[in-house]
């Protein structure tokens, strides 16, 4: 059972599909066969724009997998909810903090206070 309320999922969607949207509008996300969203690395940075050495931290901290895309070229790719992490570092996307922090204040509020789940 999952730990969020019905409430709580509706706003961490919300989040996700916003931040999904501002992502996808400007780097094409691949769905690995194992069901994983993902997003092409190198894409993903000269969209952001980030500084240098910020660049070169997040590198340090990204997991990153090598994948062949279908037309049978390689491409680098990091997990979608590790690109959400990034947006908010980047002066192209303003308005990405609001969303992750949404998240984030969710899924705290839930830790700490778990959703009651139905008595069987």
């Amino acid at each position: 059972m999952s730990k969020f309320s019905p409430e709580q999922r509706h706003e961490i969607m919300a989040a996700v599909d916003a931040l999904l949207m501002q992502v996808s509008a400007r780097v094409p996300p691949y769905q690995h066969a194992a069901g994983t969203v993902l997003v092409p690395l190198h894409p993903l940075l000269d969209t952001l724009g980030l500084d240098l050495l910020l660049e070169a931290t997040a590198l340090t901290i990204l997991h990153v997998h090598a994948c062949t895309l279908t037309q049978g070229g390689t491409a680098l790719m990091i997990p979608l909810e590790e690109a959400f992490a990034l947006l908010p570092l980047s002066r192209h996307f303003p308005e990405a903090l609001v969303h992750v922090l949404q998240i984030i204040a969710v899924r705290t509020a839930a830790e700490t206070h778990p959703a009651s789940t139905p008595s069987e």
